[in-house]
């Protein structure tokens, strides 16, 4: 254990927690303060933790399980009041034991309920090393890649290798004895083993260990044969739908000289903002253009480069959502009640698998509590519902997303992310699309790649030989008048789908409408932090892709300068 190979991971952490507007009941004359709600928000984040005798050591040696607590009891009693906690161990197998006899992965489920009736749900992993091993007297290095940091080229980074393996493998060592993600790595380290062939896309670390939890999970509450498994897409009756393939601009429908005036474009937009990207443009199917453009100052950007599509991530999430719905396995309109535990299934605190895809729930943030890595997340949302105003408010966040992956995962019986890899990245043959993080962000994929699922949504819910899903259930995707639902909310918004229109520089002249636009008004897709662009105009058959790793100067300006060539290039 000398040696590790370390790939960076970003993760953008948007953490905000708005004020809600309802309140939580208080006795008679009592009042909510700043401060309360603030201590509420904060007990929220707290955890259960293990009462080692060093803190510096999340492990443990086989004979007997650590006591559990609070990691802030304090807190907990000023907020919730006092209360006990049960707790239960498994083992790898998920055998629920009551001494740890060898050493290995051990979980614990802890479950108590307040005075005030709210239950309370906790999980973690640990684990049980040998007797006689020593973390801290070992003496790690860590191979560190190369980290993109703006300024910071290859050639500076070589010149410190040195001191950067020596420093990072110092906090490898560290994170292992001082952090529970150091027990979910030793637990994955003690599993492997020797099998000749490259490990799946989804056996990692944080996947298994989000898996174990997933299966223990179902095991607790006795929902391992409640839904019929998920079926991969199938083959699609009649006329295979259309895919992605070269082409003429004629094929394409587009004016012969289109595509060298794109090619212009996008160079003079990198050579203006200095961020390189990717873009593709298809029309019929048939690619005109799919190319990278500019260099980074680390190395060359290819066609197969992934990076950071941000909150197209959602996109992706509403996409394998619409395979649950089409084969009847949770509804659009489900409570998730009806689905994971401590919710409810009717009246005013009701949420619904919309509320979690429009943004209505009342929560906000971005991977809040540890996200979908914290096994039981649904269970921290579930103890605020009281103070949440759900559909009253239309709030933009992706903790929602991450409660209806939640769901998914109980009905599909695996994690999200094997569901994402098993029902849409490998049938759309995505080999360079990852995403283990979070529904709300953390895809990172390519602009060729994610033009197949664009193509997908154009031909309404089939690529090539497969159906992923139904045009009935396509149209029950598209963004729609949020009011027809939750009155107080005057937006149009879609499952993982909102509307792209493009405003046309020159509405309201030149005899053009005030609402005139570029391409149709049927364009769909979804924003990007980092400016990705996936685009679908269902009116004019196109599918338009772009990755890149954020905007840089002028990306406004270049972005219509592109589209109006693209609109400027139809036949």
């Amino acid at each position: 254990m000398k040696n590790w190979k370390l790939t960076p991971v970003i993760v953008v952490l948007l953490a905000a927690w708005g004020a809600s507007a309802a309140r939580e009941k208080q006795p008679q004359g009592a009042f909510v303060t700043a401060d309360s709600k603030e201590d509420f928000r904060e007990f929220l984040n707290c955890r259960v933790v293990p009462k080692l005798g060093n803190a510096w050591d999340y492990l443990f040696e086989p004979g007997r399980f650590p006591n559990l607590a609070w990691d802030r009891p304090y807190l907990v009693e000023r907020v919730m009041g006092s209360f006990p906690l049960k707790a239960r161990w498994f083992d790898a197998d998920l055998n629920e034991v009551t001494t740890p006899t060898q050493p290995g992965r051990y979980a614990f489920y802890v479950e108590g309920e307040t005075p005030q009736g709210k239950t309370i749900r906790r999980a973690g992993t640990l684990f049980c090393r040998p007797k006689y091993w020593f973390g801290w007297s070992e003496k790690a290095r860590a191979d560190l890649e190369f980290v993109p940091l703006d300024g910071v080229t290859r050639s500076t980074w070589s010149e410190h290798e040195e001191a950067i393996d020596t420093f990072a493998g110092r906090m490898v060592l560290l994170s292992i004895l001082r952090q529970q993600q150091g027990a979910v790595l030793m637990s994955y380290l003690h599993e492997m083993k020797a099998t000749g062939t490259t490990p799946s896309r989804t056996d990692t670390p944080i996947i298994r260990d989000h898996e174990y939890h997933l299966t223990l999970k179902r095991k607790i509450l006795g929902t391992q044969k409640k839904y019929p498994p998920l079926q991969r897409p199938r083959k699609k009756e009649g006329k295979n739908a259309p895919v992605l393939r070269d082409g003429t601009e004629s094929q394409a429908g587009f004016k012969i000289g289109t595509a060298e005036k794109l090619r212009a474009i996008c160079q003079q937009w990198y050579q203006e903002s200095g961020e390189p990207f990717i873009t593709l443009v298809a029309r019929h199917g048939v690619v005109i253009v799919h190319e990278p453009f500019g260099t980074w100052p680390w190395g060359p950007l290819t066609s197969e480069t992934p990076t950071e599509m941000a909150s197209l991530t959602k996109l992706v999430t509403g996409v394998l959502f619409a395979q649950f719905v089409d084969q009847g396995l949770v509804g659009i309109d489900d409570p998730v009640g009806a689905h994971l535990p401590d919710f409810p299934r009717e009246g005013d605190k009701t949420v619904t698998l919309r509320h979690c895809f429009t943004h209505t729930t009342g929560l906000t943030g971005h991977e809040e509590w540890g996200g979908l890595h914290n096994p039981w997340m649904e269970n921290v949302i579930a103890n605020q519902l009281d103070r949440l105003p759900i559909g009253k408010v239309h709030i933009y966040n992706g903790i929602g997303y991450d409660l209806a992956g939640r769901v998914m995962e109980m009905a599909g019986g695996k994690s999200i992310f094997r569901l994402m890899r098993e029902h849409l990245f490998d049938p759309l043959e995505m080999e360079n699309t990852t995403l283990e993080e979070d529904l709300g962000f953390s895809c990172f994929s390519t602009a060729g790649e994610f033009a197949r699922l664009g193509q997908l949504l154009l031909n309404r819910g089939a690529y090539g030989e497969l159906e992923f899903f139904s045009p009935q259930t396509f149209d029950a995707l598209l963004p729609k008048s949020l009011t027809d639902y939750y009155p107080d909310i005057k937006k149009e918004w879609g499952i993982g789908l909102t509307w792209m229109r493009q405003r046309h520089p020159d509405a309201g002249k030149n005899g053009l409408p005030e609402n005139a636009t570029i391409l149709s008004r049927n364009v769909i897709g979804h924003g990007s932090a980092t400016s990705a662009i996936l685009r679908v105009d269902l009116d004019n058959d196109l599918v338009i892709a772009q990755s890149r790793r954020r905007a840089g100067p002028a990306y406004g300006k270049n972005l219509t300068k592109f589209l109006l060539a693209v609109e400027e290039g139809f036949k």
